[in-house]
């Protein structure tokens, strides 16, 4: 029974290790549990509004509503929508219209 030790012992390290690979996978996948954002709620209005800002019609007629500028690495909850959007990003910090979020938010003028 000796020589069977080597084996069983190999087998249950190796076993030990593909479990940490797969904990440590699903970790940074994300998949385990809910999504989380990487950046704050303020942070991804700002990358929001700069991305508003920049457009070709920027704060101008037929600029893009906020729920159309989409925020890398931003993932929430706010009034009943879900996404990483300006409009949820401004929701966040507390402005209620998309007219709220450009105006008083990204600073663009009224239109």
């Amino acid at each position: 029974m000796r020589g069977m030790s080597l084996p069983i012992e190999m087998i249950v390290v190796i076993a030990v290790a593909v479990l940490v690979l797969v904990v440590i996978a699903v970790f940074f996948v994300g998949g385990a549990g809910a999504q989380v954002s990487l950046i704050s709620d303020r942070d991804a209005m700002t990358r929001g509004c700069t991305d508003l800002v920049l457009r070709p019609n920027g704060c101008g007629p037929g600029a893009p509503e906020p729920e159309d500028i989409n925020i890398s690495s931003y993932h929430t909850t706010c009034g009943g929508k879900t996404g990483g959007t300006l409009d949820i990003a401004c929701c966040k910090v507390g402005y209620t219209t998309a007219e709220d979020c450009k105006v008083n938010g990204c600073r663009c003028s009224p239109q």
